[in-house]
């Protein structure tokens, strides 16, 4: 029995199959870009269609299949823009990680100071003789810190996980198999 068959079938139906119809390469890239084709920016309409067909089919790995018209294809043009398309996606996706790293980063030093606020807080209040100076330290200081170890969470557990549908997106596509097919 061949058991290799049983895995393309699971791999075939773990695969989005995406089509997109092109009038020509233009369509991917930006309008407002008058580089040459190799460097120019993507299109936002491109983009925002990509992300929509592929949220509609979130499950494994993407197929992008660009149609275009049998007349206007180039060869030697279309994998100058699976390139491009290739790394617009992989810098997004580098991207995207650095800013939730950072985001994360941010939110844990701000947690940990604000622990150390209220601890010194705890201290301070503990050693105190109740006067006038040490209350008011006691009534800023407490007050601060908890604000600081809430941001800092906030930080960690959700402005990152709002980021991470864009992130897995960029990474989906910057690992897509990108092809161009005739109609």
């Amino acid at each position: 029995m061949d058991k290799s068959a049983p895995i393309e079938k699971k791999e075939l139906l773990s695969k989005s199959e995406l089509s997109i119809w092109l009038d020509d390469y233009d369509d991917v890239f930006s309008d407002f870009d008058s580089r040459p084709i190799g460097e120019r920016s993507m299109s936002d309409d491109f983009l925002t269609e990509v992300r929509k067909m592929v949220r509609e089919k979130p499950t494994g790995s993407v197929e992008l299949k660009l149609l275009m018209p049998n007349a206007k294809r180039k060869k030697d043009l279309e994998v100058i823009v699976v390139k491009n398309l290739h790394t617009y996606f992989k810098h997004a996706a580098d991207a995207i990680q650095e800013e939730m790293t950072k985001t994360r980063r941010r939110g844990f030093i701000l947690s940990a100071v604000g622990f150390l606020v209220m601890i010194g807080t705890a201290y301070l209040v503990s050693i105190s003789n109740r006067s006038f100076f040490f209350n008011a330290a006691q009534i800023v200081l407490e007050p601060t810190g908890w604000f600081m170890v809430w941001s800092g969470m906030d930080n960690i557990f959700y402005n990152t996980r709002s980021r991470k549908p864009n992130l897995d997106f960029n990474t989906k596509m910057s690992h897509a198999e990108i092809i161009f097919v005739s109609y």
